[in-house]
C-alpha cells in the first residue's frame, strides 16, 4: 500500500481534525522538510509572558525536517526560530508538541529536545493501526507501516494483511 498526499491535502486533513491550528500559516514544503510561520501568541495554552513577548516580536519561523526511518522509528525534527530575535525556543516547542502527542494512543510518538530542536520519534508499529483506522475498509486488518516521508508530499508505505 502506498498513500501519497500533497502537502495541501495533508494540511486540509490536519486542519479538519483540529490537529493544526489557524496560527500556523505560510506552509510550504521542499524535498525533505516543511516550513511554516507560527503566530505563537494565538496558540492555545501559551503562558501569558510568552504570549505577550511573541505578540510583540511577531511570527516565528518553523522548519520540520524529515530525518528518515531507522529501524522501526521515523524521526522528524522541529526547529523554531525568530527572524530577528535570537532565542532557543526548543524547550517551549517540545512542551507544546508533547501536549499534542498526548492526544494520541500511548507510545505512538515521543518528543525530546536535542541540540536546539524538538525531535519527534514515531513508532511505526504503533502508527500502523492509526493509519488503518483512517480507512473504514481496512478496519480489522493489520496495517504495517514500512516507511514515511515528509516534504512537498506526505508519503506512507505499508502493507495490509
Amino acid at each position: 500500500m502506498e498513500l501519497t498526499l500533497t502537502l495541501d491535502e495533508a494540511l486540509a486533513l490536519a486542519r479538519a481534525a483540529d490537529a493544526l491550528p489557524p496560527a500556523v500559516t505560510d506552509v510550504r514544503g521542499d524535498d525533505r522538510a516543511v516550513h511554516a510561520r507560527v503566530r505563537v501568541h494565538e496558540l492555545p495554552g501559551v503562558p501569558g509572558a510568552v504570549r505577550l513577548a511573541t505578540r510583540m516580536a511577531g511570527p516565528v519561523d518553523v522548519r520540520v525536517e524529515d530525518r528518515g526511518v531507522e529501524g522501526r522509528r521515523w524521526r522528524v525534527a522541529l526547529v523554531a526560530s525568530h527572524p530577528k530575535v535570537r532565542l532557543d525556543l526548543s524547550g517551549f516547542v517540545t512542551d507544546g508538541v508533547r501536549d499534542q502527542l498526548g492526544k494520541l494512543p500511548a507510545g505512538v510518538a515521543t518528543a525530546s529536545t536535542q541540540d536546539g530542536a524538538t525531535v519527534v520519534e514515531v513508532d511505526l508499529d504503533r502508527l500502523g493501526p492509526l493509519v488503518g483506522d483512517a480507512f473504514p475498509a481496512a478496519r480489522g486488518l493489520r496495517v504495517r507501516v514500512e516507511d514515511v516521508a515528509l516534504g512537498t508530499r506526505l508519503r506512507v508505505i505499508g502493507t495490509v494483511g
